[in-house]
């Protein structure tokens, strides 16, 4: 047992002791602020913040705010946002940044979870790749015409025809949550011809210009930034 040595001077006739700790100060840390969309950082400085005051800055990730940047005795009350994908751009998201291939039967089932209007001539695509469904033998090289299309022959049995599928789909999809944002992106199709007879055709669908769109989705949400807060200080960059 640690012993304690105390040093007393009587003062009156009654001496009382004492233990434990004193109540701890009170240490301010500053409320930080979640949002999840550029809408819902607007509302909250326009909520909680002030043109004379408030400090915003973004990047390529996202957007921070300083809501009263005078506040110097303690910590300050901040806002971020790192930038949120939408539901819909993450079930698109292993075909947009690695690229997916699909076997015929994955293809169809993966085109007709897509909503109305998601995927340019969904219908006629599938259409296509249902003929693939009997092809017992795929022969010739793949041709290819001014319309961004290629075509190739099949055999099935003794009868023989053609099948023609597009180069590139287009997708809307707004890659931000509640950006407002549908972009048009470009989805190049492979077709992988089956290096035996027991082997079907593989589709690959990939997307070279994703850099592209994820740009244009940033610059949007920044445009909507400065007009929804203008006349604050927002600045590129870190704080």
């Amino acid at each position: 047992m640690e012993k304690m040595q105390v040093n007393l001077t009587p003062v009156g006739s009654v001496l009382e002791f004492r233990q434990g700790e004193t109540a701890r100060v009170f240490n301010y840390k500053g409320y930080q602020y979640t949002a999840n969309s550029t809408d819902s950082l607007i509302k909250l400085v326009k909520a909680k913040g002030s043109k004379a005051h408030s400090v915003i800055a973004y990047n390529d990730d996202g957007i921070k705010v300083i809501l009263d940047d005078v506040v110097v005795d303690r910590e300050q009350d901040r806002i971020g946002y790192s930038f949120k994908h939408s539901l819909q751009y993450d079930e698109w998201e292993s075909i947009l940044t690695r690229g997916c291939a699909f076997d015929q039967k994955e293809f169809i089932k993966f085109l007709q979870r897509r909503d109305e209007g998601e995927v340019q001539e969904s219908e006629s695509l599938m259409a296509s790749i249902q003929q693939f469904k009997y092809v017992t033998q795929i022969t010739g090289d793949f041709t290819y015409d001014n319309n961004n299309n290629y075509t190739f022959g099949f055999k099935i049995g003794e009868a023989e025809g053609t099948v023609r599928l597009p180069q590139l789909l287009y997708v809307n999809i707004e890659v931000y949550l509640e950006s407002g944002l549908e972009q048009m992106i470009e989805i190049e199709l492979e077709v992988r011809r089956p290096k035996s007879e027991n082997e079907k055709p593989t589709f690959v669908l990939t997307c070279p210009k994703l850099s592209r769109y994820l740009k244009a989705a940033v610059d949007h949400e920044i445009t909507k930034l400065k007009t929804e807060l203008e006349g604050h200080l927002i600045v590129a960059g870190n704080i």
